[in-house]
């Protein structure tokens, strides 16, 4: 593990500053024990040894324990401003693909299919990419057969989030309704939607088209 202490003696030694004054005041009474407890220890090796291990304990206390205490404050302070206001360096935002987006604004869908097929080599299985490519091929790039295999490949990738494949799940709809024409292919979607997202609009929505799809009246309640 690697610790990176920066020291700034201006800073150290500025007395005006009363934070310096209280680590060197905490300092100077710990410096006092430690010369006295060196002294006493070398006491045996003679006088001037006692004494000089005295003035090296009591001077290297004095230095080196506001430096310390110093140091530790100013990590505190960065772990606390960390906490409060993080920078967000810890945590990547996501990806909002807007070079590829200023690129389709100006028309040049070219460039920026050829750019998300160059993000897709990268990250064949980035679901949320996969849709991003899948809705500029069916949109922007009048592509529907590429974009109907990225739906597909985005609700097979390990992990894919529920709305992930809601979202891929409706839009395949859209494209076997529209683009594609096939509407066994969408009876089948419409199907998935209905059981695999019960309880939401497009669930909802799903049941009517499908009832629509093969000529049977919506269902009555009971008695009526």
């Amino acid at each position: 593990m690697k610790i990176n202490i920066k020291i700034h003696f201006a800073q150290l030694f500025d007395f005006d500053n009363p934070r310096n004054i209280r680590a060197f005041t905490t300092s100077f009474a710990v410096a006092v024990v430690a010369g006295g407890f060196a002294g006493s220890a070398l006491r045996g090796y003679g006088t001037l040894v006692a004494i000089l291990g005295a003035l090296l304990a009591f001077g290297g206390t004095l230095f080196l324990l506001p430096l310390a205490i110093l140091w530790t404050a100013d990590s505190a302070a960065r772990g606390a401003a960390s906490f409060v206001a993080p920078s967000g360096s810890s945590t990547p935002s996501a990806d909002d693909y807007s070079r590829e987006k200023a690129l389709i604004a100006r028309g040049d869908v070219e460039t920026a299919l050829a750019e998300i097929e160059a993000r897709l080599a990268n990250r064949p299985h980035d679901a949320a990419l996969c849709l991003f490519a899948a809705d500029v091929y069916a949109r922007e790039a009048g592509d529907a057969a590429k974009a109907e295999r990225l739906y597909l490949h985005v609700r097979e990738i390990r992990g894919v989030s529920p709305a992930q494949d809601y979202t891929a799940t409706n839009r395949l709809i859209d494209l076997y309704m529209g683009a594609l024409d096939d509407p066994a292919r969408a009876a089948s979607e419409l199907e998935r939607m209905r059981v695999r997202h019960a309880g939401t609009t497009a669930a909802a929505h799903a049941e009517q088209a499908l009832r629509q799809l093969r000529g049977t009246p919506p269902s009555r309640p009971p008695g009526r």
